[in-house]
């Protein structure tokens, strides 16, 4: 097993990927903390991992809160007696809308949950890595982090920062033994791009609304499961030498994973 005895913190755990993380990992040794805001998903989650042979601890909370991470973390600590692995995972697609048209609070609670949300989790679990000898924290990227898209500023702005978090935390912890790296999935089949289409042309505009039907209608929608099988490459000793880097599943299997 390649993470036999670790402990994992997977945040948005109930569904889509996050699910898929929490699983693969468990698959594989771990002991996961489950953290999402649904709490009947995060009881299907663990059900699934418990009657695999698997622990799993169901944390209902919401990262945006600086105080929930606190708590997850601490009774995560109690349970399992550290915290080995920290996959950033939980975000929300935020207000579709051309800037004017964008209600601030939507944004507040967009970059709220999408990158405080893992800085909250970052400024918990480092110090034990640190005192554990070593550690691995994965976020999940977006490729709009990285080009312009219309109507998706918010969500664009926020993984962009999630991208400087991983680039600017690997070089913090680098003599730490902490690897820091981020997955730009691409687009997957999960419930936000349900999401993301049903609110339909008329707020997405016909191109993009256009694109991600495109997308489904093609079956060209990724499975979370195959990203969460380069999730577990990246928790595990195969990439110990791998830090501060984001990109998407190609350029991970030219780093040396074989999904």
């Amino acid at each position: 097993m390649k993470l036999k005895d670790k402990v994992a913190v997977i945040t948005g755990a109930g569904r889509g990927l996050g699910r898929a993380i929490a699983i693969a990992m468990a698959r594989e040794g771990a002991n996961v903390a489950v953290m999402s805001r649904t709490l009947n998903e995060l009881n299907a989650v663990e059900e699934e991992i418990a009657s695999a042979g698997g622990r799993a601890f169901v944390f209902k909370g919401d990262i945006s809160r600086q105080n929930d991470v606190g708590r997850m973390v601490a009774q995560t600590t109690a349970i399992f007696k550290g915290v080995d692995i920290l996959v950033n995972n939980a975000a929300v697609i935020g207000p579709a809308r051309f800037i004017e048209d964008t209600d601030p609070e939507a944004w507040d609670r967009t970059i709220a949950i999408n990158l405080n949300g893992a800085y909250y989790c970052c400024h918990a679990v480092v110090p034990l890595m640190i005192n554990r000898g070593g550690g691995k924290i994965i976020s999940i990227t977006s490729g709009l982090g990285k080009m312009p898209y219309p109507r998706f500023c918010a969500y664009g702005v926020s993984k962009a920062g999630i991208i400087q978090i991983t680039r600017s935390l690997s070089e913090e912890f680098k003599e730490m033994n902490i690897q820091i790296n981020a997955i730009d999935p691409g687009v997957m089949d999960t419930g936000m791009q349900a999401e993301v289409r049903a609110l339909g042309p008329d707020k997405l505009g016909k191109s993009v609304y256009g694109h991600f039907m495109e997308n489904k209608e093609q079956g060209l929608l990724k499975k979370p499961a195959l990203i969460a099988e380069l999730a577990v490459f990246l928790a595990s000793p195969e990439a110990d030498n791998l830090t501060g880097f984001y990109g998407r599943l190609d350029e991970y299997r030219k780093l040396g994973w074989r999904g």
